[in-house]
């Protein structure tokens, strides 16, 4: 057989009725010698990557029936894309939790549930519901280069106001961990953080100057709400800094 051309569709075999298949398309495809099979769908060796898709559309296709490609490996532009990085820390977290925190009688429970008509693996179906929000476990968010907040980006007057965090942490996380940094000239000025709707003064975290034209830090856990919003109150005073950055959060 003639070498195919990277990115045209296999020519189709004929196949018994009876064993026809939705893969109309077959070649048992080979690297360094090793046989791959067929319906390939992944890299190797950071040269060829291969995809099945529907042929719908494609040269020499039947409607309806899949077509398996193979094309040169490449890194997408967008792969360090900033809307990404949340789904990326959920990601790293949920293969950390699942190698680490998860127990093997844990694990067998979700080979279990995924053995019921879910065609997949328990490790899947655990990662699945991990980048849902539906697991409970810690996502540190890495190593960010710059804080995500500053004195001119919060209102200082006060008064408690919302601080939206859906840009930085995923659908389902429920609370936030965030480095705070303040510096004023008195020894008495608060920075403070509740989940929205919380009213008691008691349920509120916050961060005081304690001694003035010193900055202080020190790291704030506080609850989100369904739409990742939390909310702030800064004293109305001539704060010297003010900054926050968002280290990681929990589902």
């Amino acid at each position: 057989m003639a070498p195919r051309n990277p990115g045209e569709p296999l020519t189709k075999k004929k196949i018994p009725t009876k064993l026809k298949t939705a893969m109309a398309y077959k070649e048992n495809y080979t690297y360094a010698g090793i046989p791959l099979g067929f319906a390939v769908r992944k890299q190797i060796g950071k040269t060829s990557i291969f995809r099945v898709r529907r042929g719908n559309g494609v040269y020499g296709s039947i409607e309806g029936e899949n077509i398996q490609d193979k094309m040169a490996y490449f890194v997408p532009l967008s792969i360090n894309n900033p809307e990404g990085e949340p789904m990326r820390a959920m990601l790293i977290a949920a293969v950390a939790h699942w190698q680490r925190a998860l127990t093997k009688d844990q694990k067998t429970e979700y080979n279990k549930r995924a053995s019921k008509g879910l065609h997949m693996s328990g490790y899947n179906l655990f990662m699945r519901e991990a980048l849902k929000g539906e697991v409970a476990m810690y996502v540190d968010r890495g190593d960010p280069a710059a804080v995500d907040y500053v004195k001119t980006d919060l209102v200082i007057d006060g008064t408690w106001q919302d601080l939206d965090l859906s840009a930085i942490v995923p659908a389902g996380a429920a609370a936030v961990l965030i480095h705070t940094l303040v510096e004023g000239n008195s020894a008495t000025w608060e920075m403070e953080f509740r989940e929205k709707g919380n009213t008691n003064e008691i349920n509120h975290d916050c961060i005081e100057s304690l001694r003035a034209n010193v900055p202080r830090c020190r790291n704030v856990i506080c609850q989100l709400d369904a739409n990742r919003v939390l909310q702030y109150k800064a004293d109305n005073q001539a704060w010297a800094t003010l900054s926050l950055v968002v280290r990681g959060w929990w589902t």
